[in-house]
């Protein structure tokens, strides 16, 4: 008695929505694992070659080098990334939205090694331990990249839910303006649009060229997100938010005011919607190339590239075949659980089936009521401003239920959180803003940017770590809430399980070859779903493969770091302390933080 899931991913990913050519595969994601490498061939030229500085001032250097090198490539990046880009600086950029050109993939790589040979004039024991964390994270990916080259073309650009096309508005929106700069950054970028679609169009087309074309029915799903982006042009959100942003800056005169806010409208009513418009007919044309509408496995090396997306973005080093068993273990568990708290308080039952929320605050105040229960076990709560903020309408049907923008470096208190009114009914707000905010990726983010790492340690994100804190923290939340106990506890085992069942269709699908029949088979089994959530479920795991690893997977893996530590640490471990140390060592893959989690263990005895 379950539940189902939305048929969407339950929530946008945390960190700055930004676009990425990949080594493996050209790909517009939330959350993504960051390129560190462009055509231009000057990764040796971040090395500083004078024999007075010591092996760690000599990486400390490199490690600005390369950072400053590369946050200059892509402008949203940058924003994103650095509020104020004159402090370390950079002064001269060129505005760029990215492009995509067909010899990216052979620079890429030679980028890549050149990068591996860099690493290797260091010695990692002359480093200091927060610069091994950073060398190690930089010779994991470096491998993993050259590992993955001939995959180049099972990324994807314009996916029904990350693609670049649906998360491009909300960047946008969000583009703050701090000064007259950023307004004519993002102008000259929104005059980009069409020119970077039809670039990474190319891409698609070389995609479907090989074989490895989206199939029709997330086409279809992007296409429409298209149309319904420019239904009605003059409403288009990006015309009221460009004129609320730029009243708010004192140091433009009110005639230049009214001047920008006129090229700004010109250019959404005219470069923005034409370039969806073209985005649009240019998807069609792709429609009946697809060779697949299955899984991942269907493709010759589709099953290498599920292992590669577990592996680099989710940060796991299970096999899928110990996290499919691991998976039904899980499940098994959690609904047992589940029948026994029925069989003990069927009151809980009622309150199930009437969907009594686990709050009655509105956002603002779940915000304070989380901040005040979870610093027992979470530590100190960073003094920070943040906003919470609703989805646009026009794009309430393409976006998820709920998603965190991740502040600057150097501006903590930039932190906006939107809810799409089209899930709210359906999602309790506690566990949600617990997820975003409190302590979830508002916490982690601001807490780990306190600690002083290497600059380039920003190139990089690693979703399976940012997505499965918030969902531990989420689930961690159903504790603090102002209901019954065993409420509660019912609505945590269902949230998980939930998320359990759609990373193992996700598994079933892409990895093990389900088709549609199969997950309503599935579904089925389990007492819950029908044709139309078996279909919605499908198509959602094919368009997005491992999207739902990022935040089961990444749950369960912190939930084995901290069993472990626990286990080993006896009555010495405590629960903030190990919080703490997640945070401490940021954003990773999984089985490197393992290996410092033993250093870590060592320390508490």
């Amino acid at each position: 008695m379950i539940k189902w899931m939305n048929e969407k991913c339950r929530y946008a990913v945390s960190v700055s929505l930004i676009i990425v050519l990949a080594m493996t595969g050209c790909s517009w994601d939330a959350d993504p694992k960051k390129d560190v490498t462009d055509a231009s061939g000057q990764i040796s030229e971040y090395y500083p070659d004078d024999a007075k500085l010591s092996e760690s001032e000599k990486f400390d250097e490199f490690s600005k080098n390369m950072f400053m090198g590369e946050i200059v490539e892509n402008t949203i990046n940058m924003h994103y990334t650095i509020a104020y880009p004159e402090n370390y600086g950079i002064e001269d950029y060129e505005v760029s939205l990215g492009s995509y050109d067909p010899s990216d993939a052979e620079n890429a790589k030679k980028e890549l090694e050149e990068l591996q040979q860099t690493l290797q004039k260091f010695s990692r024991d002359n480093l200091t331990k927060e610069q091994q964390i950073t060398y190690d994270i930089l010779d994991d990916y470096v491998k993993i990249e050259l590992d993955s080259e001939d995959l180049y073309y099972y990324g994807e650009v314009f996916s029904p839910l990350t693609g670049f096309h649906t998360q491009l508005p909300v960047l946008m929106a969000e583009y703050t303006f701090r000064c007259e700069r950023d307004v004519t950054d993002y102008l000259t970028l929104l005059s980009q649009t069409d020119e970077t679609f039809s670039s990474y169009f190319v891409y698609e087309q070389e995609k479907a060229d090989a074989g490895l074309g989206m199939p029709d029915f997330s086409l279809d799903d992007s296409i429409e997100a298209c149309e319904e982006f420019t239904e009605n042009p003059d409403e288009c959100y990006l015309i009221d938010t460009f004129d609320e942003r730029i009243d708010a800056l004192d140091d433009i005169t009110d005639e230049k005011k009214e001047e920008y806010k006129k090229q700004n409208k010109e250019l959404v009513l005219n470069d923005v919607m034409d370039a969806y418009h073209n985005l649009s007919k240019n998807l069609e044309t792709l429609k009946g190339k697809g060779k697949n509408e299955k899984g991942l496995c269907n493709f010759d090396k589709g099953k290498e590239y599920y292992e590669y997306l577990v592996r680099s973005n989710v940060g796991s080093d299970m096999s899928i075949a110990d996290i499919k068993k691991t998976t039904e273990e899980f499940i098994d568990t959690r609904m047992s659980a589940i029948y026994e708290i029925l069989l003990d308080n069927m009151d809980v039952y009622d309150m199930y089936m009437a969907d009594e929320p686990l709050s009655y605050f509105e956002p603002d105040e779940i915000m304070e009521d989380l901040i005040e229960k979870c610093g027992k076990d979470f530590g100190n709560i960073p003094d920070v401003t943040y906003e919470i903020k609703y989805v646009p309408e026009a794009m309430e049907e393409h976006l998820n239920p709920a998603f965190y923008l991740t502040p600057p470096i150097d501006d903590s208190n930039a932190n906006v959180i939107y809810i799409n009114r089209k899930y709210e009914d359906r999602e309790d707000l506690y566990p949600l803003l617990a997820h975003e905010g409190y302590p979830g990726h508002l916490y982690q983010i601001v807490s780990s940017a306190s600690y002083d790492r290497p600059l380039v340690r920003n190139l990089f994100s690693f979703s399976g770590y940012t997505e499965g804190f918030a969902t531990y923290a989420e689930l961690y939340s159903y504790t603090l809430a102002d209901v019954e106990t065993d409420y509660a506890k019912m609505k945590q085992y269902d949230n998980s399980v939930s998320l359990a069942l759609s990373a193992y269709i996700d598994i079933c699908v892409n990895y093990y070859g389900w088709d549609e029949e199969d997950v309503r088979e599935y579904l089925e089994e389990m007492g819950m779903g029908d044709e139309e959530t078996a279909k919605e479920v499908f198509q959602m795991v094919v368009g997005e493969p491992s999207e739902y690893l990022e935040y089961y997977v990444g749950f369960l893996e912190i939930m084995n770091l901290r069993n472990e530590a626990k286990e080993k640490l006896g009555s010495r471990f405590n629960l903030r302390d190990f919080h703490e140390f997640l945070i401490s060592v940021g954003p990773a893959p999984f089985y490197l933080i393992e290996d410092y989690m033993q250093e870590w263990i060592e320390e508490q005895n």
